[in-house]
């Protein structure tokens, strides 16, 4: 799951270039001001690009979190998600 992490921070560096990767690691749209609804759409489309996967509209709603996005790419990719540390 790290390849899958250092690839989802790199799409999310992409979209919101001015995050550190820890404001990346803890990013929603409640701590991102750019994290918007085009934001999110552009993000899917490069986390879709990057890692070859189609993301369903019904999944939209739900993948609002750096954590949630990494745990929908490892799910897709045959990655089981690791747990969180508390």
């Amino acid at each position: 799951m790290r390849e899958e992490r250092e690839r989802l921070t790199k799409c999310f560096a992409a979209v919101f270039p001015t995050l550190s990767a820890d404001e990346i690691a803890a990013a929603t749209p409640e701590t991102v001001d750019a994290w918007d609804s085009i934001a999110n759409v552009t993000l899917l489309v490069v986390v879709e690009q990057e890692f070859g996967i189609a993301v369903a509209p019904e999944d939209f709603e739900q993948l609002t979190s750096f954590a949630a996005l990494l745990d929908y790419v490892t799910t897709k990719t045959g990655q089981a998600p690791q747990p969180r540390a508390a």
